[in-house]
């Protein structure tokens, strides 16, 4: 794997029907499918399926989003909105990807994020 891919990859995933309260810290990737209530940090590709839900925060190096989230995104590289998803929540990122058909209800700052997040 290149260097500049290994954000690309999933190292964890929330399946469907699963529910996860509390804050979740990926070194790697995630894919969500299920429920997260509470903060995730991401240090790389964070994938929200179109059935996934996150409620808090979310900081990331990358994210593909097809659910819902309701919070703050901060994403140091690229924020993706696909079709369908729903966003309730301020956006912060340097690249910004809105499909047709994507709901979106906050601010958007397009002046890059301070900090990648980080794994503790």
């Amino acid at each position: 794997m290149a260097k500049d891919d290994s954000y690309n990859s999933i190292n964890s995933t929330v399946g469907g029907g699963s529910t996860v309260t509390g804050s979740l810290d990926v070194k790697g990737g995630l894919r969500v499918d299920g429920f997260v209530d509470g903060e995730v940090k991401v240090t790389g590709t964070l994938t929200v399926g179109h059935e996934g839900r996150i409620k808090g925060d979310v900081r990331v190096t990358h994210a593909v989003i097809g659910g819902t989230i309701n919070g703050t995104i901060k994403a140091y590289k690229q924020l993706e909105l696909q079709n369908g998803s729903r966003i309730e929540g301020d956006i912060v990122t340097k690249s910004l990807i809105i499909e047709e058909g994507v709901f979106f209800e906050g601010h958007c700052s397009m002046s890059g994020v301070e900090n990648k997040p980080k794994q503790k």
